[in-house]
C-alpha cells in the first residue's frame, strides 16, 4: 500500500512543480490544449451515454434484469474509462512535442543537469520520433484493449473486466507519461517496460491517480502537465536506479 501511495504522491508532485514560477510558462500551450479538448469530451460523453443506456437496456438478456443497475454502473466506470483514455491520448499526440519540452525544463529544474543545447531546427525534427514513441504505445495499448473489450460482453465476467480495465489502463498511463523523460534520454521503450515490470505497484499508483484526477472536473485540464511533471520526477528519483 504505501508503495502504491508512493506512485501517487509523485502525481502530486507534479501538480506542485508546474505551479512553480520557472515551468509555469511550459505548461501553458499543453494546459490549453486540454481544456479545448476536454470541453468537447464533455458534450461527447454525454451524447454517446444516452445511446448506450438505450442500447444496454434492449439487450441486456431477460434473465439478467435483477442484476441491470448493477451491471449498468460496472459498464459505465469501464466505458467511462476506454472514453478519457481516449482523449488523453488524443491530448498527448497534440501536445507530445511540448510535453517533452516541459519534462526536458522539469528535469533541470530537478536536478540542475543541462541537456546538450539543441536549435528550434533540431527540436522541430524530432517531433517525428517524438510521436512515433507515443503511437508505438498506443499500437501496445489496442492490442490489450480488443481483449478486455471483450470481456465486457462475457456474462457474469463484467464486473472483473471493469477492475481489468482500470488496472491496465493505470500502467498505459503511467508508460505514456514516464515515455516523455525517457525519451529525452533515448532509453529504448522496451528498457521503460521492463523497469516499470520491476517496480509494478508504485507504476500502479501512479497511472490509478491519473485516471482518477482525468475524471474530475478543472481537475483533468490541468492533468497532462502534472503527469509529465510528476514522472518526470518519478523517473529521476526510481528509474536512474532501476
Amino acid at each position: 500500500m504505501s508503495r502504491s501511495i508512493l506512485g501517487a504522491q509523485y502525481l502530486l508532485d507534479g501538480f506542485i512543480l508546474i505551479r512553480q514560477p520557472g515551468l509555469r510558462r511550459y505548461v501553458i500551450i499543453p494546459l490549453m490544449i486540454n481544456i479545448l479538448l476536454f470541453i468537447g469530451a464533455f458534450f461527447l460523453l454525454h451524447y454517446f451515454m444516452n445511446e448506450f443506456n438505450v442500447w444496454f437496456k434492449l439487450y441486456l438478456p431477460s434473465w439478467l434484469q435483477w442484476l441491470s443497475t448493477i451491471l449498468w454502473v460496472l459498464f459505465f466506470l469501464g466505458f467511462f474509462v476506454v472514453f478519457i483514455y481516449s482523449f488523453v491520448t488524443v491530448a498527448n499526440i497534440l501536445s507530445a512535442p511540448f510535453n517533452s519540452f516541459l519534462a526536458e525544463k522539469v528535469e533541470l529544474h530537478l536536478t540542475g543537469r543541462v541537456f546538450e543545447d539543441r536549435s528550434l531546427l533540431d527540436n522541430i525534427k524530432d517531433i517525428p520520433r517524438i510521436l512515433a514513441r507515443q503511437l508505438s504505445i498506443i499500437v501496445y495499448y489496442l492490442g490489450y484493449e480488443i481483449l478486455i473489450l471483450v470481456l465486457f460482453f462475457i456474462p457474469m465476467v463484467q464486473p472483473f473486466a471493469a477492475l481489468v480495465a482500470f488496472l491496465f489502463h493505470a500502467w498505459i498511463m503511467t508508460m505514456t507519461y514516464i515515455d516523455y523523460p525517457t525519451d529525452n534520454h533515448r532509453i529504448p521503450l522496451a528498457n521503460v517496460k521492463n523497469w516499470m515490470r520491476q517496480i509494478r505497484i508504485p507504476c500502479f499508483g501512479f497511472g490509478a491517480s491519473v485516471l482518477v484526477c482525468s475524471m474530475i472536473p478543472v481537475l483533468n485540464c490541468f492533468v497532462i502537465p502534472a503527469a509529465v511533471a510528476g514522472a518526470t520526477k518519478f523517473w529521476v528519483e526510481e528509474g536512474v536506479r532501476g
